[in-house]
């Protein structure tokens, strides 16, 4: 199993339920940090993506895509991410993470039916673009915790596949989720929770991105290498990014302090100035 720090944040590469069996409950990098979990498991459709109507409408959107001349930019990158899926054929059961008694948040919660009743889901829609689509339209979040339903609106420039890399980068994974959505979601964490996410299934880690960008710790988990290799390097990216932001923003302190220090003296005035009534 390897494992890759990122700051004070951890990634496995491994199965999740042996990475978590062999957790210290007593170490720093254990369960017992973790006070939240946000996670985007497999939901068992990829007999679909691979075999369904998906699959033609993704190739005419590509040929679509690489031969049009009036595109602004040419930026668009193949997607194909999709060919050689197996561990999206069957759902797992993810019922065990709630056992951990943390607030817990699922992607795709409506495929999972012995999930308790909640009255929280997060709602993302995801415009317009995805009318009439082999795509859904939008998708829900399942919440382990009580609260209102929220929607959020973000229109990616994600399309049957292709995402434009104008934007935060290319699409590397099927259920790839945009870093504003997966920040939204921690948002939506109830109070006291979100300090310490996990993410079992972290695909290229979209969360851990979002949680590090917010000033999160993490720890993910991903099986498969080629996700674990791209999660590590988005992450840290995203890491160097805002350490640079913390020492732009220390230095920016440290002169303010230095400037004030150096205030001018304050003349006080002998005699109150009149005040004149409205009235």
């Amino acid at each position: 199993m390897d494992v890759f720090n990122v700051g004070d944040s951890i990634l496995y590469c491994g199965d999740c339920h042996e990475v978590l069996s062999g957790f210290d409950r007593d170490s720093s990098t254990g369960v017992n940090v973790l006070d939240s979990i946000i996670t985007d498991p497999p939901y068992g459709l990829s007999k679909v993506v691979r075999w369904g109507s998906f699959a033609g409408k993704r190739k005419r959107l590509h040929a679509k895509n690489r031969h049009d001349n009036n595109r602004r930019d040419k930026s668009w990158v193949s997607a194909d991410i999709y060919q050689g899926i197996d561990w999206d054929d069957s759902a797992p059961d993810v019922t065990y993470l709630l056992d951990y008694g943390v607030p817990v948040m699922l992607f795709g919660g409506n495929y999972f039916s012995n999930l308790p009743p909640s009255r929280k889901w997060l709602v993302w829609y995801k415009g317009g673009s995805f009318k009439g689509m082999s795509f859904a339209e939008l998708e829900l979040c399942y919440c382990s915790f009580d609260g209102n339903a929220r929607l959020i609106t973000h229109v990616s420039e994600w399309n049957c596949g292709f995402y434009h890399t104008g934007t935060r980068g290319v699409k590397v994974h099927p259920t790839q989720k945009p870093v504003p959505v997966m920040q939204f979601c921690i948002s939506e964490l109830p109070k006291g929770s979100g300090s310490c996410i996990l993410d079992p299934y972290m695909g290229s880690g979209s969360t851990g991105v979002a949680a590090l960008e917010l000033g999160r710790r993490f720890i993910g988990i991903e099986r498969d290498r080629r996700y674990f290799d791209i999660a590590c390097e988005r992450l840290e990216s995203a890491y160097r990014a805002s350490r640079n932001r913390r020492l732009l923003f220390d230095n920016f302190d440290k002169t303010l302090d230095k400037t004030l220090d150096k205030t001018l003296p304050v003349k006080t005035l002998d005699k109150t100035l009149p005040v004149k009534t409205l009235f």
